[in-house]
């Protein structure tokens, strides 16, 4: 085998197993996809699944303790 071909062999290879993050989020869980909109400022979507509210929850809660946390040190 000619190094260009091993080389192009292995950019293949990982091109193949290179998430892109639309492949990401398309794995992600109702409840981790509620979790990573409110860690992220986004709006709760009322037409969701009763898990991503509760991921949604538990995301806001948790950026509300930090946010606490960030003023106390202030």
């Amino acid at each position: 085998m000619s190094k260009d071909y091993q080389e192009q062999a292995h950019l293949e290879d990982l091109a193949e197993n290179t998430y892109n993050m639309q492949q990401y989020w398309q794995e992600f869980t109702d409840m981790e996809r509620g979790e990573y909109d409110a860690l992220n400022g986004y709006n709760c979507d009322p037409e969701e699944s009763d898990q991503y509210k509760q991921g949604f929850a538990q995301g806001y809660e948790y950026a509300q303790q930090i946010g606490a946390n960030n003023n106390e040190q202030i």
